[in-house]
């Protein structure tokens, strides 16, 4: 059987078939003046075997993930030695590919870690829990309903723009109110914060090292006046626990699931 016979030249829609690329995108690298068919005596393009080769270049370039002006300074210049540089440049991309997607994977193990520790929490009950130093970020607001929460805790995070890991992946926390608190209200706040783990993220305060007395409970925050009390009691006092600034951490809210019988949050004190 004989071998087809390769043409000296081809016509747009041969070249759109034997490369996989649209019609339009070959009509794009002509605009640019990377690739220049010349024309039948009809206006059609024909694209030499010349043509064919830069494009089969094309081709592999853009699928390194080169734009089409690094496409096009490549193939002006097409020796060794750019040879060799865009070698170098493209395994800087790709070492730098790899170091992003590594952090979002351990970023996203860190999230299912959380999960996992959230979904096994005692509930219901006062502990002490011992907390090592937590250096924080802070928006203050006064904030009652959940959707001023959201909005602040959103505007925090823009703030650190790149300084920050995902929203999913942080400690997210607010201090109540305490002129609130000290009114019996414990559905206002006064700041919403973000615990970061980052040293080179300047923090607005510290939550100190020690021993905290904790309350954690499952389902809507209308529990937290019923968890300050407890806590409230577990120190020998009465009321919301006005003088003592209590915060609360939320270890499973609206990042996790629209669920609220699944939100789990954590109520501390800070023991002196």
């Amino acid at each position: 059987m004989d071998s087809p016979r390769i043409k000296d030249s081809y016509t747009i829609s041969e070249v759109s078939r034997l490369f996989g690329i649209g019609v339009d995108s070959l009509r794009y690298y002509e605009r640019l003046g990377i690739l220049a068919p010349a024309r039948a005596a009809n206006g059609y393009r024909i694209y030499s075997l010349s043509d064919m080769y830069k494009l089969a270049c094309i081709k592999e370039l853009r699928n390194l993930g080169l734009g089409m002006d690094a496409i096009g300074a490549y193939l002006d210049r097409q020796d060794l030695e750019s040879t060799e540089r865009l070698i170098a440049d493209e395994t800087r991309l790709i070492e730098q590919q790899i170091a992003s997607l590594t952090e979002r994977k351990a970023a996203l193990a860190e999230r299912q870690a959380r999960l996992d520790a959230a979904r096994d929490a005692v509930t219901g009950e006062v502990t002490v829990e011992h907390m090592p130093l937590r250096r924080c970020v802070q928006l203050s607001g006064r904030l009652e309903r959940d959707e001023e929460m959201d909005l602040f805790i959103s505007r925090l995070h823009r703030r650190y723009d790149e300084q920050l890991p995902l929203l999913g992946t942080m400690t997210v926390g607010a201090f109540f109110d305490r002129d609130a608190l000290a009114a019996g209200r414990a559905d206002m706040f006064g700041s919403v914060f973000f615990v970061i783990d980052d040293a080179q993220v300047p923090c607005d305060f510290e939550l100190p090292a020690g021993r905290y007395l904790t309350y954690r409970y499952r389902g809507p925050y209308a529990q937290d006046a019923v968890a300050l009390r407890r806590l409230a009691e577990a120190r020998g006092t009465d009321g919301l626990c006005a003088d003592a600034s209590p915060f609360e951490i939320y270890e499973i809210d609206n990042r996790d699931t629209v669920r609220e019988d699944e939100f789990l949050t954590r109520v501390e004190i800070a023991l002196g």
